[in-house]
């Protein structure tokens, strides 16, 4: 017996593993939840801040030009 499982100590470890996860999805999915929520706004908050960046930059690079319209509204 103590062989056999020498053996399939691996398999063993696995599965508790495997359900000690199901338990945690099962009782816990709220937490889950709110972690995977949080770190997906951290992530596409930093997109933002990138493409916000990326438009100052390029209205450094190119900025815009103030047409006749818009000085004749502004006096």
């Amino acid at each position: 017996m103590w062989n056999s499982l020498k053996r399939n100590l691996g398999k063993i470890m696995g599965g508790f593993g495997g359900l000690l996860i199901a338990l945690l999805l099962i009782f816990a999915w709220p937490l889950v939840l709110i972690i995977f929520l949080v770190v997906m706004g951290v992530f596409l908050g930093g997109i933002f801040d990138v493409v916000r960046r990326i438009g100052n930059f390029f209205d450094r690079i190119f900025p815009k030009e103030r047409s006749q319209k818009d000085e004749d509204r502004t006096g």
